[in-house]
């Protein structure tokens, strides 16, 4: 008989303290070691340091037969917990990880159970009835001929597909149980819970989503993941960021972090991982991804800050003048390699890849853009379509400043110029087949249905879950040419965003509403063809092709914490100025943390936007309702829905941002300077291996240093708009700074 999950130590609905005592956790680990005993120690560490290649997903087989007892309360068997995502009609993927130690030593059996809610999702994660659960067998390395699951080779993770298995718009209750053999204790893992697609031609009422990005582990804490958990939502989409590259001293207490090769930003294949364990272990994100369903794309920091593609598919390589390895083929290849790698390993996605570690020819001659395509579309039956876009594996580099022949590439922030060339028809954001997959449609992969793109689905709502920002955004108003602040962002490509958002207006595409991160700040607003053509700047009922809504990060420093903003000014000043410079913003907000809501129904679209305290490590940190708005199907119409006065200054807020802060306490306002420093210092080192252990190894081959760009001439005035100018760009430097660094 099953034994049922207990209610000590469960969490789901509510958020509950799951890791009790961790010294009898710790005790329980040794225990179970003990009694699978040592004789094969000396081979346990051996795997424990060995490599190899992503496996796909497994398949599970269905039969078997849990043990009939076994722990439900020691989740330090699973340290990162349990998640679910890559949805299809006919089921998704499951994900946990084993202790290394005890996958290491015990080699026992895996198994996943899986129920029905039967309550369309009301019921929490403790209400988990597994009596009539299905069980599948989990072929397992050691075990089964052939099978990747929970080797040293893939971190001990395991991504078990259930495409195929589940009931077309269902939710289920999972966990996987780990029977250790012997005398030693079997244990469960946490529960999760998944949702399954519509149908693509189901009639669907409403839909939910919280939407979140931009997850820097070393700026604050995760209460925002929290209240994520308890949102009622049907999936959560993740823009991008979902963890960052670099190490250091954390913002807040208890968030530093120490990457295996020593190095202030990842190098090995061993620092991915740290990361993604690091980032995994939160309670907080771990409540996220037991409870919703995760639809996810990367932005940059995945594997590094501001990166893009040099040349073509086949012979091309991606580049980035963030790291070290910049500007070297070989070298970039094998991070990227080792970046996707680790991100397959740890969270579950339905892409297309094929391993370059087990190709021919040598990783480092290897091309991302043949061996992993991220881009996908998710259909919620005739209600929404969701395009999910990949705009770092085939962007052309940012526009290039030919009067400072020292730079790599362009910089991020700068004014328009002839020479910078941003609006060249050959540069590209989506590259030619994933443009034409957006506009047109074609396959998605696997077994995902294919799609009709942008332009030709049946779906009332199109969705375009995009890294950054799509509409223009200038700094100055200053006319025709004013200051445009983000060239990484789309007004670094305007050619082909003007072609994009100039199809959806010859074609008469309605009900279109972009989804974006990358920003770490709120925005909601229009989008339209063309931002430099005067009758398109002001008007009422123009031509507006959309509507843009931003999600704040989670906890990553934005424009305000970065000292991009002046610290006496109020929020609702901000915003103001913002709209007199951008009359397609409706809402501008640089100063805040948090998640957003987005719900879809037949009649309209609701965008809501969540503050949460990032200085409050805890479930219950402080959240706030900031702004609502409602887009009527068939009308680019804005609504404010709730727009409540933000009155408290700029410096107030960053203050606020820091566990225990005062003004003091905060980075400088007027900087930048202060404990943002310790994720943007010289990124300095050698290229290391891909040992899987503890300890990463290296190349005698020395990278160069760089200065972390700390503005040393304070603006007097605390203001940010009269801040030093070193360049002589016309933009203060520690503006300059905050976006050369990735915010």
């Amino acid at each position: 008989m099953l034994e049922m999950l207990s209610e000590h130590g469960r969490r789901a609905g509510v958020m509950t303290d799951r890791r009790g005592d961790e010294a009898e956790h710790s005790t329980t680990r040794r225990g179970i070691l003990k009694a699978a005993g040592a004789a094969s120690a000396g081979a346990a560490a051996a795997t424990l340091l060995s490599t190899g290649a992503v496996a796909e997903p497994t398949d599970p087989s269905q039969g078997g037969s849990v043990p009939g007892e076994f722990r439900t309360d020691d989740y330090d068997a699973f340290p990162q917990s349990v998640g679910s995502g890559g949805p299809t009609p006919s089921g998704a993927i499951v994900w946990t990880r084993l202790d290394e130690e005890l996958a290491a030593f015990t080699n026992g059996q895996l198994y996943l159970q899986v129920a029905a809610d039967g309550t369309d999702g009301d019921a929490t994660n403790a209400d988990a009835d597994f009596t009539d659960a299905r069980t599948f067998t989990v072929p397992t390395a050691g075990r089964d001929e052939g099978a990747t699951a929970l080797a040293a080779a893939q971190d001990h993770t395991v991504r078990v597909d259930l495409d195929g298995e589940l009931d077309p718009d269902t939710y289920y209750f999972y966990r996987f149980v780990y029977e250790t053999g012997g005398d030693a204790p079997s244990t469960a893992s946490p529960v999760g819970r998944l949702h399954t697609m519509p149908a693509p031609d189901a009639s669907v009422d409403d839909v939910r989503l919280a939407v979140s990005s931009c997850n820097n582990y070393l700026h604050g804490y995760y209460g925002a993941f929290a209240h994520i958990a308890e949102e009622d939502a049907d999936y959560h989409v993740s823009l991008g960021d979902f963890l960052y590259e670099y190490a250091g001293g954390g913002q807040q207490p208890g968030r530093d972090i120490e990457l295996p090769s020593g190095k202030n930003v990842t190098h090995t294949l061993a620092d991915y991982r740290h990361l993604h364990r690091t980032y995994r272990s939160d309670d907080h994100l771990q409540a996220a991804m037991e409870r919703h369903t995760l639809i996810h794309t990367w932005d940059d920091h995945e594997i590094i800050n501001n990166r893009w593609w040099v040349g073509d598919a086949e012979t091309g390589f991606p580049d980035t003048r963030s790291h070290p390895f910049g500007g070297d083929p070989e070298r970039m290849r094998r991070l990227y390699a080792r970046g996707i790698k680790a991100m397959l390993e740890y969270l579950p996605l339905r892409v297309a890849y094929e391993d370059p570690y087990e190709a021919d020819e040598p990783v480092e001659e290897s091309s991302a853009r043949q061996y992993f395509r991220l881009y996908r579309s998710f259909k919620f039956g005739d209600l929404a379509e969701l395009f999910m876009t990949d705009e770092r594996l085939y962007r052309s580099p940012p526009p290039k400043d030919d009067d400072d022949p020292t730079a790599a590439s362009g910089r991020d922030l700068a004014p328009p110029s002839p020479e910078r060339n941003q609006a060249d028809l050959d540069r590209t954001m989506l590259g030619t087949e994933q443009y034409r997959w957006f506009l047109d449609g074609g396959t998605n992969p696997g077994s995902m249905p294919d799609t009709d793109g942008v332009t030709g689905t049946d779906a009332t709502w199109k969705l375009h879950g995009n890294e950054v920002l799509c509409a223009a955004l200038k700094a100055a108003n200053a006319g025709v040419d004013g200051l445009y602040l983000n060239y990484d962002a789309w007004d670094g490509y305007e050619a082909e965003r003007n072609l994009v958002m100039g199809r959806l207006a010859r074609d008469e595409v309605d009900n279109y509403v972009t989804l974006t991160g990358d920003m770490h700040s709120y925005v909601a607003g229009y989008l339209k063809q063309d931002y430099k053509d005067p009758e398109q700047s002001e008007y009422v009922g123009g031509p507006r092709v959309g509507v843009e809504f931003m999600t704040p990060g989670i906890s990553s420093n934005n424009l305000a914490s970065a000292g991009g903003l002046p610290a006496n000014a109020t929020e609702d000043a901000i915003d103001e100025a913002v709209q007199t410079q951008n009359p397609h913003i409706e809402w501008f907000n640089s100063s805040r943390w948090g998640y957003t809501t987005v719900h879809i129904s037949d009649g309209s679209l609701t965008y809501t936007a969540y503050d949460v305290d990032r200085s409050v490590d805890a479930a219950d940190a402080p959240k706030t309702l900031l702004r609502s708005y409602r887009v009527p199907e068939g009308r680019y119409e804005l609504q404010a829905v709730r727009s409540p006065t933000l009155d408290g200054t700029i410096g107030d807020r960053v203050a606020a941002s820091f566990a225990g802060g005062t003004a003091n306490d905060g980075p400088d306002v007027a900087t930048g300077a202060g404990p943002v420093d310790g994720t943007v210092d010289a990124v300095t080192g050698d290229e290391g291996d891909d040992s899987s252990g503890g300890n990463g190894g290296s190349d005698d081959d020395g990278s160069a240093s760089s200065a972390d760009g700390t503005d040393s001439d304070p603006d007097d005035t605390g203001s940010s708009t009269t801040g030093s100018d070193g360049d002589g760009s016309g933009i203060p430097d520690h503006i300059e700074d905050a976006f050369e660094r990735g915010l």
